[in-house]
This record gives structure tokens, C-alpha cells and sequence, in this order.
């Protein structure tokens, strides 16, 4: 279970860094008038924190994978407790078994060492099982997490590239965790426009 925990928690932080791992968004070179006229405006920056916590997608597909991952937790952990109340009450039975052995026949003391040897064995199965279980648990909620960061910066991609066209803009830096702007102006700051853009975007797909 604090494998599956694990794994949704490093999603976050590694969402928060994809557009670092990127090239800065470049386009066509613009005309030298253009350059020259206007030169800090064809660089631009995005607050990736911002951006992701309001970015209607994500907020939707994160919710989902958290009550997907809390469902898959809980069920899992019903399963192991059950399992330990079974290791528990063989542990018992055998504690008592050995107690009482003086007073039980050869043949029949026998019969219960094969017993409890055949419950240690479907016992070992089933933690193997379980264990089976937590981690196939664990792998196709990290599939469906890449899924999700590479949806994610395939949307954000698709957009800055269409409005560096559209605007001339040569580079889309990123303010943030994992970002290379420490300061920038605000009139540069393109996030909220960005974000109506994809929160746009999105309503309309599920319309």
C-alpha cells in the first residue's frame, strides 16, 4: 500500500518538473522588425504552479487516480488483515497443538503436522498473492500516471507552440518548481492566458 502512496506522490513532483525537462518553445524567426521593435516580448514565461493547480484536466484526473488508488489501498489492506487474523489463528492452534502433543496419539499428532504444513503452505500462496496483487496495483497506477503527465504536457506543448505562432513569441520559459525564472515582468507573464486557453479546451471536449 505505501507502494501505490509512493508512487502517486512522486507523480506530482515529477508533473511539476515536465516542462523543465523540455526545450524552451521555439518558433520561426521572426522579421527583424519585430526583433527589434519589441525584443523582450517574444520571450514569455508560464507559472507551472499555478497552471496545474487551477488546469481543470488535471484537477479532474488527479481526483480520479487519488479515489482510484484510496479504493485500491483500502481493498488491499481488507485482504491483508484478513490474511494475518488466518496466520494468527494457525499460530494458535499449532501453540496449543505442541501443549497437548504428551496427550495425543502418535498417528494422530502426525495428521495434524501434515495439516498445519499444508496451511503454512497455502498461507506462503496466498501472501504471495497478495503481495502479486499490491504491486500489479502499484504498476498500473504508475502506467496510467504517465498517461496522464504525458497528456498533460502534449496539451501544454500543442498550445504554447500554436500561440508562439500566432503571438512571435521565440521562447516560453517556466516559473515554478523546477523552473529557470526567478523573476520576471508581470506583462510577460502568460499563465492565465494559457490557462483559459486549455481550461477552454478541455470543456469543450467533454461537451
Amino acid at each position: 500500500m505505501h507502494t501505490i502512496k509512493y508512487i502517486f506522490a512522486s507523480f506530482i513532483v515529477s508533473v511539476l518538473l515536465m516542462v523543465s525537462c523540455n526545450q524552451p518553445v521555439q518558433q520561426a524567426p521572426q522579421t527583424d522588425a519585430t526583433n527589434k521593435s519589441n525584443p523582450s516580448e517574444n520571450i514569455v514565461y508560464i507559472d507551472i504552479d499555478t497552471l496545474l493547480t487551477q488546469y481543470d484536466l488535471y484537477k479532474d484526473r488527479k481526483a480520479a487516480l487519488e479515489e482510484e488508488s484510496h479504493a485500491a489501498e483500502m481493498s488491499l489492506g481488507v485482504k491483508i488483515e484478513a490474511f494475518q487474523k488466518r496466520v494468527g489463528n494457525l499460530q494458535q492452534e499449532f501453540a496449543q497443538a505442541q501443549q497437548n502433543a504428551a496427550n495425543i496419539a502418535p498417528i494422530e499428532l502426525k495428521k495434524l503436522e501434515d495439516k498445519f504444513m499444508k496451511q503454512q503452505q497455502n498461507l506462503a500462496k496466498e501472501e504471495e498473492s497478495l503481495m502479486k496483487q499490491r504491486d500489479n496495483a502499484a504498476m498500473e497506477l504508475e502506467k496510467k500516471l504517465r498517461d496522464l503527465q504525458q497528456d498533460l504536457q502534449d496539451k501544454i506543448d500543442q498550445y504554447l507552440e500554436k500561440v508562439a505562432d500566432e503571438k512571435g513569441y521565440d521562447f516560453v520559459l517556466m516559473k515554478g518548481v523546477g523552473g529557470s525564472v526567478m523573476y520576471g515582468r508581470k506583462t510577460l507573464d502568460i499563465t492565465m492566458q494559457t490557462l483559459n486557453a486549455l481550461n477552454e479546451e478541455y470543456k469543450n471536449s467533454k461537451g
